[in-house]
């Protein structure tokens, strides 16, 4: 304590709560002694009896130091302790809520689980549902469609198809598969089928152009499969009919592309009965389209598919009726080559191949049309042997087989247009026995069929192409104008229909333009009046002079060749009468130099021959 420096003194007096001058007084009180040592001043205590103070003094304080250390420490811990707490508090808290959420998330965990394994479970069933789904649309567009198809119900067929072209229309675009554009794809061709059959060509033709477009993709694509290949295959047939009987769609180009599409699918060792099936018909139409021989030739080729598939066993009747079409296309193109002994042999076997189908299937439609194809080709064939009876009676016969057929299905416009050719084969019949008024009445009774109520389209396109124009004939040369101007101003109606048919820029419009100039030529020649009919028929053949048609294009070269022979066959016979010969016989000889270009074996105009 005596060596206390004066600093730690003051220091020590001013922690005991002393006065700043408490040291100079002590000293003034020489309670205190300070010296200076070494240049440090030192404080030296010189009563003893001041060390007791100052030793309780200096207890004192440190006393109150460590009294008051232990009370920061207190709360120190006592902070501590309460922050602990807190923290504790809020642990537990968050451990609850930790919990909570551990809870419910075990919760979702299960219920997410559960729910999985049912989304897992619908998916599933839907893809199978799906799967069920497209085997169905598959089975009635195909299977059911095939069965369907003989009855004739178009209406049905085309329902069916436009609900499941709308079914696959509605589907999602990431559920759109090439399996699911091939089925739309084959229910547009359906679709536009049962349209065709109805006489609806314009929405017929837009369902197959639809669905050529789709077929064409998935093959660009890669896709070569037999289904895709099928289904092109088959819409450029459907399109290619429409190219037969003078109609205003389709190409014959397209049988062709149709039958090469199929022909190596056809040929291999495992192909299906549908392809060759599909594939023997449209030889049988291709085969129209070809020079006579060739034709012959393509459906021999046909039969001989369709007898491997049973069609004379009558083990599949859809084959037998394909087999009896295509032995009638046979016998016409014989027909035309002058075959006729070859060709009543095949009409006979159709005829009697049609009735055995039809003694199982009675409603068979196509059996019901070869039927009455087999008894219209027997009348032919007769009427060209001159044997005017059995002509007569298989005539008769044709017309039933028509009425017959429309009963069935008075949908189909094709079956309508079979009664009108048959009716007119009875007036042709009537004409060159003499009979004038019979042949009238008959071809005046056939006009009557455009007013039926049951016609799914107009009848007046096959009706002026045919029996009116020959009744407007008859009526001039019996001296009926007032009628036979009534009937030609009906033919020029007719004919513009189908003229209205054609697309704008199809060259057979130009080519049937002014019907009412040839219809009047012909009217003007057997009423005397042969200059009025040669300058008609002149300013005609200018105007087809003017045209210039594609050779490809095989459509409108017919149309052209057809209307040509027409044309000169009245010139010629004008010219005839007018004593100018040299004309006449230039017309003639070109006139006869154009083949007949038909279906119906070469029949060509009765009233012409």
């Amino acid at each position: 304590l005596k060596e206390l420096a004066e600093e730690r003194v003051i220091k020590a007096l001013a922690a005991e709560g002393a006065a700043p001058d408490s040291l100079p007084t002590l000293v003034d009180r020489r309670l205190l002694r300070i010296e200076e040592r070494l240049d440090m001043r030192r404080v030296e205590l010189t009563h003893d009896v001041l060390c007791s103070v100052v030793l309780s003094s200096r207890d004192l304080r440190h006393e109150r130091e460590a009294r008051d250390e232990a009370e920061r420490q207190l709360a120190t811990q006592q902070e501590r302790e309460a922050a602990t707490h807190r923290v504790l508090v809020r642990t537990r808290m968050f451990a609850g809520i930790c919990a909570a959420l551990m809870v419910v998330a075990g919760a979702s965990a299960v219920f997410g689980w559960v729910n999985l394994r049912r989304a897992q479970a619908a998916d599933a069933q839907a893809q199978q549902a799906r799967a069920d789904a497209e085997k169905l649309v598959g089975f009635l567009i195909e299977d059911f469609y095939t069965e369907l198809q003989p009855t004739g119900r178009l209406e049905t067929l085309g329902k069916l198809a436009h609900m499941t072209v709308g079914y696959y229309d509605g589907l999602p675009k990431d559920l759109v598969t090439p399996r699911t554009q091939t089925l739309r794809g084959m229910a547009l061709i359906r679709e536009g089928d049962a349209l065709f059959g109805s006489g609806g060509m314009n929405p017929a033709f837009k369902n197959f152009d639809e669905a050529q477009s789709a077929f064409e993709g998935l093959r660009k694509q890669g896709n070569t499969s037999e289904e895709v290949t099928y289904g092109l295959a088959l819409v450029l047939f459907s399109k290619g009919k429409g190219s037969l009987g003078g109609r205003a769609f389709g190409t014959a180009k397209q049988l062709e592309q149709a039958a090469d599409l199929l022909r190596p699918l056809a040929r291999a060792p495992d192909a299906s009965r549908q392809v060759r099936q599909t594939y023997a018909e449209i030889l049988n139409y291709l085969s129209h389209t070809q020079p006579k021989e060739a034709g012959v030739a393509t459906a021999e080729e046909a039969r001989t598919i369709l007898k491997g598939l049973g069609a004379l066993e009558l083990s599949d009747l859809r084959a037998t009726a394909a087999y009896a079409d295509t032995a009638d296309s046979e016998s016409r193109h014989l027909a035309v080559l002058g075959r006729l002994d070859e060709a009543k042999v095949l009409a006979g076997e159709v005829y009697d191949l049609a009735e055995k189908v039809l003694a199982q299937r009675p409603g068979d439609m196509q059996s019901l049309a070869n039927r009455y194809l087999a008894a219209d080709m027997l009348s032919y064939l007769a009427r060209r042997q001159n044997n005017y009876v059995v002509a007569t009676e298989f005539a008769q016969r044709s017309v039933l087989a028509a009425e017959d057929a429309i009963r069935f299905n008075p949908s189909d416009l094709e079956n309508w247009t079979s009664l009108a050719l048959a009716k007119e084969t009875i007036a042709t019949l009537e004409f060159e026995q003499g009979k004038i008024a019979q042949a009238i009445a008959t071809g005046q009774a056939a006009r009557l069929l455009a007013q039926d109520p049951r016609l799914p389209a107009s009848l007046m396109p096959s009706l002026a192409n045919g029996v009116l124009s020959n009744l407007a004939i008859l009526q001039a040369q019996a001296g009926q104008a007032a009628d036979a101007e009534l009937t030609r101003k009906l033919v020029v109606r007719g004919i513009q229909e189908t003229i209205d048919q054609y697309a704008q820029d199809d060259l057979r419009r130009a080519i049937f333009a002014n019907p009412d100039k040839r219809t009047m030529a012909r009217l003007r020649l057997i009423e005397d009046q042969p200059q009025a009919a040669l300058s008609l028929v002149s300013e005609e053949l200018d105007r087809l002079r003017k045209i210039t048609l594609p050779a490809e294009n095989q459509s409108a070269q017919r149309a052209m060749r057809n209307m040509r022979r027409g044309l000169l066959n009245i010139g010629s016979n004008a010219a005839l009468q007018l004593g100018q010969y040299a004309q006449a016989e230039t017309m003639a000889r070109q006139w006869q130099g154009i083949p007949f270009d038909t279906l119906a074996g070469g029949r060509g105009d009765p009233i012409e021959q």
